[in-house]
């Protein structure tokens, strides 16, 4: 099935273009990279792509909520303005943050930020800012390359480097090991679970 993708921003582009695939699927037309609140106000303006042959999958942070839960926040973006939407339509947050998935595989983050894997969180998504904590970790690499892309320089007013996304872009298409990543990121497995289901129940 085609799935056409609704973006918080790049970084989720790129998740998708993983993630997709390695559920059975085909990546579409990407819409959005407009940031969190465009997202928020115009989720299910983009239900009429939602079809019995193409599906639509928004994703976005639950961070950027500032919701209590995962389904205060489907409430707010998707029921509240479509009580009943289609089964190819589909709402996904990464919890709490993306870069919770991307910690996830921990052994993968480990090698491409060179550094031990005991230094990666247990359970990236109760990392309260997960970008935050991958850009502390880059900090401490021995290559220069993560230490000084990844991280911004001291006093800087931007949370990432300079080469942030073409790094992380990198990792996530060459080393990120979705199987892996699944097994610690829950709200990345209900992700993948739905889009089986979807391809399943279409078989």
């Amino acid at each position: 099935m085609i799935i056409n993708l609704v973006a918080e921003g790049f970084m989720e582009t790129t998740v998708a273009s993983r993630v997709i695939p390695f559920c059975g699927h085909q990546l579409g037309t990407v819409y959005g990279e407009r940031g969190c609140s465009y997202i928020q106000q115009k989720a299910t303006a983009f239900r009429w792509l939602a079809t019995e042959r193409t599906g639509v999958l928004i994703l976005t942070d639950f961070r950027d909520s500032d919701m209590e839960c995962v389904p205060a926040a489907l409430q707010e973006y998707v029921f509240s303005k479509l009580p009943d939407p289609p089964d190819t339509f589909m709402c996904r947050f990464s919890v709490n943050e993306l870069e919770s998935w991307l910690l996830a595989d921990r052994v993968g983050i480990a090698k491409y930020l060179n550094i031990a894997v005991s230094k990666i969180p247990l359970q990236p998504e109760s990392e309260p800012f997960p970008k935050v904590t991958l850009v502390n970790l880059a900090r401490k690499s021995s290559k220069k390359m993560i230490r000084e892309g990844i991280a911004p320089p001291a006093g800087h007013h931007s949370v990432v480097g300079p080469e942030y996304k073409s790094l992380m872009r990198k990792y996530i298409l060459d080393i990120w090991d979705i199987e892996a990543a699944l097994t610690n990121a829950p709200s990345l497995a209900r992700c993948i679970r739905r889009l089986r289901e979807l391809g399943n129940s279409k078989k």
